[in-house]
């Protein structure tokens, strides 16, 4: 079945997107859903397309006017789309959490919003939302996705389930019909606001993100539109990413447009779904990919020695046979490009080593059939994003004919700005921009970097770019200029042309797990221990997170005395010694926890006593910032310590 092509009446946006797919694909199943917490059920386009319309009717028939913002605090589900698309196809802006958001976020968020509308995705949001009604002077009606015993029903809030709202949404249809959500629809223009979704944040500042119909229906066409892979009717993929996470947002979008269907899952039924579901493409975060990789070790360890060592081989030889065939092909990343005679020496040795290692390569596959099947066995690619993959785990995956495409984007980005092409992946890179996109590297000077292997900050441009930050004129004039967005990463060029992450020229540290935070109240938090006088976290495409110290030794040296009798001058590596280490970690923990405000993913883990304080000049601006770069290149073997 070939893709209906959207139509162009006024533009393209994501009601046209629903509504032209409705059509081509009504009968084939849009998503997979367990009602019952046990068994899928199948909902096809056409039913998917009916709910969204009677919800979007729902919130006309309670008075919403086009352009407002709606909270929709929830988890990735098929009510989520639902809800979703009822808020953006009559014209107006979801304002997307998940359910894990502390009252404060939810606070900031619907109040900066000015959301008067909320939708609550279970008890929790419910709960957290009731606990303090006078924290939301501007909402008016909560929607709960299910019934719950958490909100009075005598709150100053007009209180429905997502039933009631459907059924309003029906009562709508029997007196009036269907015109009003189409003419609302069909009023909507590219430039439109289709969501904010707020960052992550500790400041209680996070930044409102603004994308509009033309940024999402971009991103999602261009990324279609490349040739290395078909999305069609026949594929299907699982979604279990928090769905205000903008890769998450992306992939079900472009599985609306493409007519594929979507089941949700969670990481506790991942394994079992994977089995019942049987994916074609998979989603996920690098930490995700890493925890697969970690469960066939697992495994390899309780095995037999014989095991052990047959799989070890084997997994050399997929890698050496697959390093090799990226070689041949040309496919191997470097930062220096080759001479003519390097090229020709390179390709031959590849090419004797491919011919070497084919047939055990067969085999070895049949092996690395079993985890294949444990990724539900359809799998054609894999995409990796909101993070660097680690190598290793990137190079184990595609030598067991796992293909990742990793892409790289931001919120800001509306998702993908480069993506990686399926059988021209080059490990260790992010491959090249998607259609319509440019980057450019610009060093200190602002000027262009085309060299391979030099660092700069990344620029983008496209069609994909936000509107700006949501009432936040100075911040969106200083992110954005003459339509080129400062990604504030580090990128550089291969010899290859292609693009490789090289760090953060920005302070926003981003998990292994898609966790975004703010380093600096985390330190300051850590300085206020009379033990610490600097310290800078560390910990971005990590786990967790990690932070240099720099003592005030005479505190510890005081605190040693009077606890044990030690004397700091007797100690000849403090980062080794047992009593340095657990005063550090008592104070770390003291600072860093959650009745002060931090959030787990926020808690430092590792710790590194530096011998000499930050000065201004070098590892200070002259505003006594912390040049982030300088301290991560100076300390960079003990920072991969903290990690090993």
């Amino acid at each position: 079945m070939e893709p209906l092509q959207l139509p162009f009446l006024n533009s393209q946006t994501l009601y046209w997107m629903l509504k032209a797919s409705a059509e081509a694909y009504k009968d084939h199943p849009a998503q997979y859903y367990k009602p019952d917490g046990k068994t899928y059920k199948a909902l096809s386009f056409k039913d998917m397309n009916e709910l969204v319309v009677r919800i979007g009717l729902g919130l006309i028939s309670l008075g919403v006017k086009k352009g407002e913002n709606i909270g929709l605090i929830a988890d990735s589900g098929h009510r989520w789309i639902w809800a979703s698309m009822g808020i953006t196809n009559i014209g107006n802006v979801d304002v997307p959490r998940g359910t894990d958001s502390t009252l404060e976020d939810l606070t900031y968020i619907l109040n900066h919003s000015e959301a008067k509308i909320c939708f609550a995705g279970n008890s929790e949001v419910a709960r957290k939302l009731s606990s303090s009604p006078g924290y939301f002077p501007h909402l008016k009606t909560v929607i709960l996705f299910e019934p719950s015993s958490h909100i009075d029903q005598r709150s100053p809030w007009k209180i429905l389930t997502l039933d009631d709202l459907i059924s309003l949404g029906n009562d709508w249809i029997q007196e009036k019909g269907e015109l009003e959500f189409h003419s609302r629809g069909e009023s909507i223009r590219e430039s439109d606001l289709a969501t904010i979704v707020y960052t992550s944040g500790t400041t209680g500042r996070p930044k409102g993100v603004m994308l509009n119909h033309k940024n999402i229906i971009f991103n999602v066409n261009m990324s279609l539109a490349l040739d290395d892979v078909r999305v069609t009717p026949a594929d299907r993929t699982m979604a279990y990413l928090p769905p205000w996470h903008i890769a998450e947002r992306l992939i079900e979008t472009a599985c609306v447009r493409a007519g594929a269907s979507e089941a949700f899952t969670s990481i506790s039924s991942l394994a079992q779904d994977l089995q019942d579901i049987k994916p074609t493409f998979l989603l996920s975060v690098p930490r995700v990919w890493e925890s697969f990789y970690n469960k066939v070790q697992d495994k390899l360890r309780d095995a037999s020695p014989l095991s052990r060592f047959l799989f070890k081989t084997f997994e050399s030889i997929a890698a050496s046979y697959y390093g090799y065939k990226s070689r041949f092909l040309g496919l191997e990343f470097s930062l220096e490009a080759n001479s003519f005679f390097s090229e020709v020496w390179n390709r031959g040795t590849a090419f004797l080593g491919m011919l070497l290692f084919f047939v055990p390569n067969l085999f070895a596959q049949l092996l690395f059939s079993k985890i294949r099947n444990s990724l539900g066995g359809r799998i054609k690619f894999a995409i990796s994003g909101a993070g660097a993959l680690p190598e290793y785990v990137d190079r184990f995956f595609n030598s067991i004919r796992v293909p990742i495409l990793e892409g790289y984007g931001m919120t800001e980005t509306s998702g993908a700005s480069t993506r990686r092409r399926l059988n021209k992946i080059s490990v260790g890179t992010l491959g090249k921009c998607i259609p319509g996109v440019e980057i450019k590297i610009l060093n200190e000077k602002g000027e262009e970097i085309h060299e391979p292997g030099i660092k700069g900050v990344a620029w983008h441009k496209g069609d994909h770019i936000m509107q700006g930050y949501y009432l936040d004129p100075e911040k969106t004039a200083e992110t954005i200029k003459d339509g080129w967005l400062n990604s504030g990463d580090l990128l550089l060029w291969t010899a290859q042309g292609e693009l490789k992450y090289a760090g953060r020229a920005k302070d926003t540290i981003v998990l292994l797990g898609g966790e975004n935070l703010e380093p600096e109240p985390i330190e300051f938090a850590l300085t206020q221990s009379e033990l610490i006088l600097q310290a800078m976290v560390v910990g971005h495409d990590q786990k967790m997170l990690g932070a240099l110290l720099v003592p005030d030794w005479d505190a510890l040296d005081k605190q040693l005395r009077n606890w044990k009798s030690k004397l700091l001058q007797e100690i000849a590596d403090p980062n080794s010694d047992p009593d340095v280490r657990e005063l550090f970690k008592k104070e770390i923990k003291d600072k860093i926890s959650s009745k002060n405000g931090f959030k787990n993913f926020e808690k430092v883990s590792n710790f590194y006593l530096l011998p000499k304080k930050f000065e201004p000049g070098d590892e200070l601006t002259m505003t006594m910032k912390v040049r982030r770069n300088v301290v991560a290149d100076k300390y960079k073997i003990q920072i991969e310590e903290l990690y090993k």
